[in-house]
């Protein structure tokens, strides 16, 4: 299931709202558990195709892109988990999400495929699942959506700044970006994706800026 497949899920939501389906249904938030479980699938299924573009980078011998995309998957995986963790505690089955089949291009293919689904994600799902679940009131769920909403904004707007430059000048960017990548760390909260941590509190969430972890560049 990638976004623009999502999108379509969603907005069958409000009818779920009137289907008592376990125990899930009855405990005051079933637009919400359906938003989360579909939220959670996406985020899974886009880390998992992050992991390989970010291998097939690494094949190609673009390591900076590699890392890049190292970093936005465990930001999407941490989303994901954030959605579980919710719907955990809302008594929901959180079943493993499996790596699903998809197709891996070139490195520039897979940068325009991921500039897409980022674009789709800020404009269109985050936005209207944030609609759709808010008449309902889940506090933490509202708060994880926004966390993720605004992780995918940065993923959106660097991946743009590669695919500014990479239609005719492919390779002179990738050696660029292989040379000034610097280091990547994430928020284990929220996702937020920085070179460099902030110091106190992490912009998006709030939290202590001891929450970052670095993440280790491929080799």
């Amino acid at each position: 299931m990638n976004r623009r497949h999502a999108l379509r899920t969603l907005s069958a939501l409000p009818l779920l709202a009137a289907v008592p389906w376990r125990s899930a249904w009855s405990n005051g938030y079933p637009t919400t558990v359906a938003a989360l479980r579909t939220a959670r699938e996406v985020e899974m299924r886009v880390h998992y195709r992050y992991t390989a573009f970010g291998q097939k980078a690494r094949q190609e011998g673009y390591l900076g892109i590699a890392y890049l995309f190292a970093a936005f998957g465990s930001a999407e995986f941490i989303h994901a988990g954030n959605f579980g963790r919710i719907l955990a505690r809302l008594n929901v089955e959180v079943a493993p999400i499996q790596r699903p089949e998809f197709q891996v291009g070139t490195t520039r293919e897979n940068l325009l495929v991921a500039a897409n689904g980022e674009a789709d994600s800020v404009e269109n799902f985050y936005p209207r699942l944030l609609e759709r679940i808010a008449h309902e009131g889940h506090d933490d769920a509202m708060t994880a959506v926004r966390f993720a909403w605004e992780t995918e904004k940065q993923h959106r707007d660097k991946i743009r700044q590669i695919q500014r430059w990479s239609p005719a000048f492919f390779e002179q960017v990738a050696t660029e970006i292989d040379r000034r990548s610097g280091q990547y760390f994430v928020c284990q909260v929220c996702g937020n994706t920085v070179n460099v941590v902030p110091t106190p509190r992490c912009p998006v969430c709030k939290t202590a800026s001891t929450h970052f972890r670095h993440i280790e560049p491929p080799t």
